[in-house]
């Protein structure tokens, strides 16, 4: 089997394949043949593609022209895989391309990460919700007349689905869309001198620490000089220019009040806003991780989330970079919602009720890990068919 391996120049290729050997050769045999996604892909015959990490969205972009159809994309549990294979898979219905994702099932290790489910696959269908009220009741859009809404450094170049007509919103809704360039935020971050926070129970060190606070206090002057309610950040620039995350920061100012999200991600950001207009609490923004058909089940993770929907967290580093400082928040088992509002006019919804069963800890995911199990397989499918990108908001 030929198998085209998608994989972000974050990780080492040779242990992100490694770690995967013996599940790709479970699932396509012995014989298989392994081929880079920058290497010519003429004359290759019945290829499966392997979206091995997050961060290839662009990499798949500028090659699915050249791909056989049906696509067929394979996912599995680690590295943001699932999360990137959802966001291709919205790219490919938006323009009609016959295609099926395949995601493979976590292995188990003594239920550190729960049971296998199997792993088949989905062809996609119309994105929608026919059991719960639209989340645009008058309060919500009174809401949403009120928003400035930053927009910091753009969208990250992985959101091939996610683009909207932010014209055609802003007449729709009255929320106002104003563009910062990340250069503004780099030169605010560098010239900020903070005082650490008094905590003394966690695992960073103190510079991480201090770096986070920085960042934390050039963000909220930047809110003020703009006057914003929301926010999202381009925040994987920040890991190069800054040497630092924006996960502390964007965790903290959701929690003040000033909804925040990540990688300029405007769908992701306009679900967080609509989540808070709907409860008047934060939400989290989260990557769905892995999915276990059998039990129901989709994992979700981050790293970051308001600091007060955990019962405890601790802050270790961020996940694809080791740089910096990431949450690991642990949330309450409890029932919660889903939601996800997308296209390029806001106006496709995806909701579900459901339940956290658990938080796992799995090295090879963003920080902040939880199980989510839907009330049926019935409501398990309809998640994998509604794809309005690789981000999901969870909310109680």
């Amino acid at each position: 089997m030929n198998i085209i391996v998608f994989a972000s120049a974050l990780h080492d290729i040779g242990s992100v394949i490694g770690r995967r050997d013996e599940a790709l050769r479970a699932f396509a045999g012995e014989e298989i043949r392994l081929i880079g996604c920058d290497s010519d892909l003429t004359g290759v015959e019945n290829p499966v593609c392997f979206i091995a990490t997050g961060g290839t969205e662009e990499l798949f972009a500028r090659v699915w022209e050249k791909l056989p159809r049906p696509v067929v994309l394979l996912s599995d549990g680690y590295h943001n895989s699932f999360a990137a294979a959802f966001e291709i898979a919205s790219f490919l219905e938006q323009r009609g391309v016959e295609h099926r994702l395949i995601n493979l099932p976590l292995a188990d290790d003594g239920g550190r990460r729960g049971g296998e489910g199997d792993a088949e696959g989905d062809g996609g269908a119309p994105a929608g919700d026919t059991t719960l009220p639209s989340p645009y009741n008058p309060a919500v859009l009174e809401t949403l007349a009120a928003q400035r809404i930053g927009l910091i450094g753009g969208a990250s170049s992985w959101l091939i689905s996610s683009g909207i007509d932010r014209e055609a919103v802003s007449c729709t809704y009255g929320a106002k869309f104003i563009d910062i360039p990340i250069r503004e935020l780099e030169e605010e971050y560098r010239a900020t001198v903070a005082e650490p926070l008094q905590d003394t129970a966690q695992t960073y060190s103190r510079e991480a620490l201090s770096d986070a606070e920085r960042m934390y206090r050039a963000l909220k002057a930047i809110c003020g000089r703009y006057g914003l309610t929301a926010l999202t950040i381009k925040c994987f620039d920040l890991l190069e220019s800054c040497r630092t995350t924006s996960c502390l920061a964007l965790a903290r100012l959701s929690d003040e009040g000033i909804i925040s999200g990540c990688e300029g991600d405007i769908p992701s950001l306009w679900t967080l806003i609509v989540a808070k207009a709907l409860t008047g609490r934060p939400a989290f923004m989260a990557n769905p991780s892995s999915s276990n058909r059998a039990a129901g089940t989709v994992d979700f993770a981050h790293c970051t989330i308001p600091l007060s929907m955990c019962k405890s967290y601790t802050l270790p580093s961020h996940f694809e970079s080791g740089i910096g400082i990431g949450i690991a928040g642990i949330l309450p088992e409890c029932p919660c919602s889903i939601m996800k509002i997308g296209g390029p006019r806001l106006d496709k919804v995806y909701q579900a009720k459901g339940t956290i069963v658990c938080n796992t800890r799995i090295p090879e995911r963003c920080r902040t890990q939880i199980r989510f199990q839907f009330p049926s397989r019935a409501e398990f499918a309809r998640f994998m068919a509604n794809r309005l990108g690789n981000h999901i908001v969870l909310y109680r």
